[in-house]
């Protein structure tokens, strides 16, 4: 880390955090949120997170999130913070400024995933889907609105913002998530030739797909299958008891590394990812993956992985040869929190600055 770097760490604010969750309940942003947290502390920023836990005990799913996004995070928020930062478009409604906002994607816009969690079952699922792309839709506009900057995770989503909602180009400063540090290649303990994927088990992410073709592929080898989620069921229904295919429930951080390096291939068949961070655990444990040609994921990531049309034709005839291992590796550990942390004090100190 250069000097500049280190100066601009030590210069201390008052942050809120606004987030629903600081931990790994809420999957990516749940991460993302908690690491923040952690890391802005770590440099000797005052941090104040404010999330959903402790409220008030209204249902599970959208309705707590509901309650909590547009009326409880109100009375939470503290005054006379130097800066406030909504974790996601939703916590923004209420927020104070100065305000950044972090947008993980657009995906709610994008492709509306089946709703299998809404807890009250006279609305259809239609209605559902249309509330949950406007929904987004309009805390996507009010955040913009209000919003000194925005952050984002990659160029895609960046280009997304510009072309969607017209946002100009410098609001926008693209930070990159972090890894896990001890993500590193470990030699494999046996012959066994595995094949792994990890996600959260939903329709969007199609391990259906990575399921029938491995089986109509008959692959001699394994199908490691790490997540839990609402396609559960299914999915193990699809397995047909097929002692080759593993199903590993959630993966704790402490057997990320001793996961992917179990692995000989990272199989990722999403249909749409905002980045897809497993992909790039697997790149740091110098792990090759594949992703489908129909998929859309950030080109900055997916051009480093192997790209099929046939996933069952490729599974029968696996070709390794059009990837660098290396240089994936190289990329894998440019994602670092510590950077994010304080690409993120940049992003802040220049909103003080106008503001000033």
């Amino acid at each position: 880390m250069d000097s500049h770097e280190d100066k601009r760490s030590k210069r201390k604010m008052k942050i809120c955090l606004l987030s629903r969750f600081f931990d790994l309940r809420h999957g990516g942003i749940g991460r993302y949120s908690m690491e923040l947290e952690k890391r802005l502390e770590e440099m000797g920023q005052e941090v104040k997170a404010i999330s959903q836990d402790g409220g008030i005990p209204l249902g599970e799913g959208r309705i707590k999130y509901l309650t909590y996004t547009l009326f409880e995070i109100k009375f939470k928020i503290p005054k006379s913070f130097d800066l406030y930062h909504a974790c996601s478009p939703t916590e923004a409604f209420h927020a104070p400024k100065p305000l950044v906002v972090f947008f993980h994607d657009l995906i709610p816009l994008i492709y509306l995933k089946e709703s299998k969690d809404w807890p009250l079952k006279m609305f259809p699922k239609k209605f559902i889907k249309w509330f949950d792309g406007n929904y987004f839709k309009l805390a996507s506009l009010k955040a913009i609105e209000k919003a000194d900057k925005i952050l984002t995770q990659s160029e895609h989503v960046k280009d997304e913002l510009i072309e969607i909602f017209k946002v100009e180009e410098d609001r926008i400063d693209v930070v990159r998530h972090g890894i896990k540090e001890d993500l590193e290649p470990r030699s494999k303990s046996d012959d066994t030739f595995r094949i792994g994927t990890l996600s959260y088990l939903d329709p969007r992410k199609r391990i259906d797909i990575l399921i029938k073709a491995f089986l109509r592929a008959d692959v001699d080898g394994e199908l490691l299958i790490a997540g839990k989620g609402v396609d559960y069921p299914r999915l193990k229904k699809l397995a047909k008891v097929d002692p080759r295919i593993k199903f590993l429930g959630f993966m704790p951080d402490k057997l990320l590394v001793d996961f992917y390096n179990l692995l000989d291939v990272f199989i990722f068949p999403t249909k749409i990812e905002g980045y897809g961070l497993p992909m790039v655990e697997a790149m740091a444990c110098k792990k090759p993956v594949v992703t489908l040609s129909d998929s859309i994921i950030p080109e900055d990531v997916k051009k480093r992985t192997i790209i099929v049309d046939d996933l069952e034709k490729w599974l029968a005839d696996p070709d390794f040869s059009n990837i660098n291992l290396d240089e994936n590796y190289k990329f894998a550990k440019s994602h670092d929190w510590r950077k994010c942390a304080l690409k993120h004090i940049k992003a802040f100190e220049e909103v003080l600055d106008r503001n000033r």
